[in-house]
């Protein structure tokens, strides 16, 4: 089971301050539009240098997004602690699926593989 982690917390924290000093401001539409446009645009060059293999371009566009992305959360009004306890459930979850997949004991019939979900419908 993971621990939720503050490293990544620690070691953004200076673009976290920008949140901080952006509390209370009412987003601006062509700011918040203009913003979204340029995370886009940082997430498309990122993907193209992963199919590229440019390994320093995928560290330099995600260094971007990242950093875009925080800024977008700023203009919404969005706390990053909120943020991080959703990847971290969403961590837990993966952890549990894996967990089920590989559960020993007593099965009906012959498993063939691991355990797959059979519905895509959530509760």
């Amino acid at each position: 089971m993971t621990t939720p982690s503050s490293g990544a917390v620690e070691s953004l924290a200076p673009l976290l301050d920008a949140l901080a000093e952006r509390e209370g401001m009412v987003p601006d539409d062509n700011e918040t539009r203009h913003l979204a446009g340029v995370l886009g645009l940082v997430m498309a060059e990122c993907t193209a240098a992963v199919i590229e293999g440019d390994r320093e371009e995928v560290i330099r566009t995600s260094a971007g997004f990242v950093r875009g992305l925080i800024a977008i959360w700023a203009d919404q009004g969005l706390d990053p602690d909120a943020v991080w306890t959703e990847l971290h459930c969403r961590i837990e979850m993966g952890e549990l699926c894996l967990r089920l997949s590989r559960a020993s004991g007593p099965h009906k019939g012959r498993r063939k593989g691991p355990w797959r979900v059979a519905t895509s419908k959530l509760p």
